[in-house]
């Protein structure tokens, strides 16, 4: 660790986080504290990560709000629609499960919402559409990047991944 060197691109920083995601129904997931090295602005992070990261030195402590759009996209209540429960494969249909069938030669996909008489109430936003997230973050080391760590990883390099767990 090289006193006085800041978080600037090229340079490999390690960071301490913790991370919390809150999904549009308000279910709140914690995921144990983790660590990352990456070489900033060669691994992508999200961009509300690196804007926050800028600049600062080991030691600084940041948090980091990362809006829907940076995840997962935002929910679109016009993705919610009815359709004629005759359509579909009774069998399948069960509420807070994914109903996934092929037809001609393309799939449907979509979460059964709710279940009427005569209609299916199908949401076809993406899994964990809506839901952000925000970090607490803490600079633990900067150093120079090696050539070699300069290129970009095809693995992801040190991206910053959580993956929501289906509430249904």
């Amino acid at each position: 660790m090289t006193e006085g060197l800041q978080v600037k691109p090229c340079m490999k920083v390690t960071i301490a986080f913790q991370l919390k995601t809150v999904s549009p129904d308000g279910t709140v997931r914690e995921a144990p504290p983790g660590s990352c090295t990456f070489v900033y602005g060669v691994d992508v992070q999200y961009p509300s990560v690196e804007a926050a990261l800028m600049n600062k030195r080991v030691g600084d402590r940041v948090s980091v709000y990362v809006p829907p759009e940076e995840i997962f996209g935002p929910y679109d209540p016009e993705l919610v629609r009815e359709l004629p429960r005759s359509d579909y494969k009774p069998e399948r249909l069960k509420v807070g499960k994914v109903y996934r069938e092929m037809r001609n030669r393309s799939l449907v996909e979509f979460l059964v919402r709710d279940l009427r008489d005569d209609v299916v109430v199908a949401d076809f936003n993406r899994p964990g559409a809506g839901t952000y997230a925000e970090f607490d973050i803490e600079v633990t080391d900067i150093c120079e990047a090696s050539q070699k760590e300069l290129r970009p990883s095809c693995a992801g390099g040190g991206r910053l991944v959580f993956y929501p767990q289906n509430s249904a």
